[in-house]
């Protein structure tokens, strides 16, 4: 328990510069879900389905300590499960979705080949050409969660070079990712009870991003934002376009202005009139209970899965 409150102390004592590598790395995340299955909303369930099967199969280890859940073996092992029957209120409940948009989108999800039946029970069941996109994109994914824990390792002045942790982590990889998919799922919980939409969530962060860029060279904590906004300099305050945020996240300009001029209304950013770009305000900190109750809440949840992880790899960290 104290290395977890360590660890979450130590990101909002720094948390411009945790915030700058960890809104690339959601935004990129985010984006890798709305191309890959034609909305964020699909990408959630498809999370909740995919750490269901980590879940399986680190429950081998109950009756074989020895039993591999590495990254090469994730394949052969896949093909030894069951999925379990899910109801659809169970799914809608537990990623906040309305009970008819889930069944439609699992629905979709099948259609394009990510989930299907066995056993008739709906489950994490690609084919063959995903399968083998999982591959490239998971390991550009596995880099980019590396570079967040060793930001966390160096602060806790633990020393694990990248090509450790990427070898530790797909040694164990069903573990590591069954956590982690647990950190997104609940992330996503938490922007889907602020403003109930994924989408305004992704754009929302390519505005946050470009502050982020700026600030941390500022090195400001949690505090400097949320609690004395006006140590926000006009020099950090930049735009974005509509079409720069649709360019990064694949979603249409058309509906990224229609979700950007929702941000405005919920006085979560600002528009420059003259420029037509978006920004962030300092009072968006200060008044601004949306990002203060998902910022706060998302570092408990990523501090969480920070701690499962460095004392899971503590032998290894401390040798």
């Amino acid at each position: 328990m104290q290395l977890q409150n360590n660890i979450e102390k130590i990101i909002l004592e720094n948390y411009v510069e945790y915030q700058d590598l960890f809104i690339e790395f959601q935004s990129n995340f985010l984006t890798g879900l709305y191309s890959r299955y034609q909305s964020v909303e699909n990408g959630n369930l498809v999370l909740y389905y995919v750490r269901q099967t980590h879940q399986d199969i680190l429950r081998q280890k109950d009756y074989d300590l020895n039993f591999n859940i590495n990254y090469e073996k994730l394949w052969k092992n896949h093909l030894e499960i069951n999925p379990k029957a899910i109801s659809i209120i169970k799914i809608a409940e537990q990623t906040l979705l309305p009970k008819e948009t889930t069944r439609r989108k699992i629905l979709q999800l099948i259609k394009l080949k990510v989930l299907d039946k066995k056993n008739r029970n709906i489950g994490w069941l690609p084919n063959k050409n995903y399968k083998q996109s999982y591959n490239l994109f998971i390991n550009k994914e596995i880099e980019d969660v590396g570079r967040l824990i060793i930001f966390i390792c160096k602060k806790l002045n633990y020393s694990i070079s990248k090509e450790e942790l990427t070898t530790e982590i797909k040694e164990k990889f069903s573990f590591y990712w069954f956590h982690y998919l647990g950190a997104q799922l609940e992330y996503l919980r938490l922007w889907r009870t602020q403003i109930n939409d994924l989408e305004l969530a992704h754009i929302f962060l390519q505005v946050a991003y470009l502050f982020t860029s700026k600030a941390k060279l500022e090195n400001l904590s949690y505090e400097d934002l949320f609690d004395d906004p006006s140590v926000i300099k006009k020099s950090l305050v930049a735009s974005i376009s509509a079409t720069s945020i649709s360019d990064t996240t694949k979603i249409p300009r058309a509906t990224c202005v229609r979700k950007l001029e929702v941000l405005v209304r919920l006085k979560m950013i600002s528009q420059d009139k003259a420029t037509k770009g978006y920004y962030i305000i300092p009072r968006g900190f200060s008044e601004n209970l949306i990002s203060q109750n998902v910022t706060k809440n998302a570092v408990k949840c990523f501090s969480n899965f920070f701690f499962i992880c460095t004392r899971a790899m503590n032998t290894k960290i401390l040798s």
